[in-house]
């Protein structure tokens, strides 16, 4: 069968545009999560650059200035964040190090008769066993390097995170100017109807809104009070087990229960054992703490926050904030469950077009 010129030169452009994608692929992934993370902040920030656009209406000099003051807002917490939490991560090192080592990773010994006595006991005894010390020393030691190691390589990579930066802000300065121009072309370069294109945008928009401003704003506020928690009722680390609640937050079914709660019962328990009755009243005071104040931020402020917008399922949100985590680093906590919500929508789209 003979192909006419023209099939010849459609097959042509699409290879050579096949091609082309391809290398571009690899000239961009090394740079994608920078570039994610821009497109992310433009999109959160927008507002601000509206604003100051509409005061200086001059959208280059409003786009860097949001740019730079951006990068600046995240970067100084940041770096007081790491430094408060290195300091406190290596001060609980050292204490659950030496308590394994001197087998008392249970407080006291328990001389009170009852059943609670009778468990403390049983653990403290198998705590003091050579090989579950040997086991657990090990385990602290795997630990420890890992965190060095992170660091170390968080230090050597420092190059890399200025370029990164400087990518970000590149990829926010040109969002924020053009980003009504890049949406349009792509809704024009989309060979969807325009129903399914408002639908798939909206959605993005709806996904992306419940994410930021939802999840991650929750998970911020729940960390705070869940640090502040700890630091008022007396526990060691507040800002680091802040973060880690902040982390466990954003998982749908675990929450930060699953620090403040453990903590909250050890107190108690510790006080019991202790017979301190002022241990035992600030591990009561931390579980309601944790109940009434942190617990329900999360039932009282996402729905104000959320409203009917982009109610997203709990396993989406649980295997796009995991799987993101793993595949694009920190910026997958946003991108995953959007890439998840995305899937959905244009599922939908075609099982209406079938």
């Amino acid at each position: 069968m003979k192909i006419s010129r023209k099939s010849y030169t459609k097959i042509f452009f699409g290879l050579i545009l096949l091609l082309i994608i391809v290398l571009s692929s690899l000239v961009i992934l090394p740079f994608l999560k920078a570039i994610l993370a821009g497109i992310v902040l433009s999109y959160v920030f927008y507002p601000l650059y509206s604003r100051a656009n509409n005061k200086f209406q001059r959208k280059n000099f409003s786009s860097l200035v949001v740019s730079l003051f951006v990068v600046i807002l995240l970067t100084l917490p940041f770096y007081f964040v790491i430094n408060a939490v290195s300091k406190e991560a290596y001060a609980t090192y050292i204490i659950t190090r030496q308590k394994v080592t001197s087998g008392s990773l249970v407080v006291a010994e328990c001389e009170v008769q009852g059943p609670v006595c009778k468990i403390v006991n049983y653990f403290e005894e198998i705590f003091k066993d050579p090989k579950v010390r040997y086991y657990l020393d090990n385990s602290i030691k795997r630990a420890s390097t890992y965190v060095i190691d992170t660091v170390s390589g968080f230090l050597l990579s420092v190059p890399a995170f200025f370029l990164n930066s400087f990518i970000v802000i590149f990829v926010m300065f040109f969002f924020f100017r053009d980003g009504l121009v890049i949406v349009g072309k792509l809704e024009r370069l989309l060979p969807l109807k325009k129903a399914h294109q408002k639908h798939v945008f909206k959605r993005f928009d709806d996904v992306m809104f419940a994410v930021i401003y939802g999840n991650i704003t929750i998970a911020i506020i729940q960390g705070a009070l869940g640090g502040l928690g700890f630091f008022i009722f007396g526990l060691s680390s507040p800002i680091l087990w802040g973060i880690v609640m902040m982390f466990f937050s954003l998982i749908p079914l675990v929450g930060s229960a699953v620090i403040w709660l453990p903590a909250a019962i050890l107190l108690i328990f510790d006080g019991y054992i202790q017979l301190s009755n002022s241990m035992m009243l600030r591990g009561f005071l931390l579980l309601l703490w944790g109940i009434f104040v942190v617990g329900l931020m999360d039932n009282l402020l996402k729905p104000k926050i959320i409203g009917e917008r982009a109610k997203i399922h709990p396993i989406l949100v649980l295997i796009g904030v995991v799987g993101g985590l793993k595949a694009f680093g920190f910026i997958g906590i946003i991108i995953g469950p959007i890439i998840l919500a995305l899937l959905t929508a244009f599922i939908k789209i075609y099982e209406e077009e079938r």
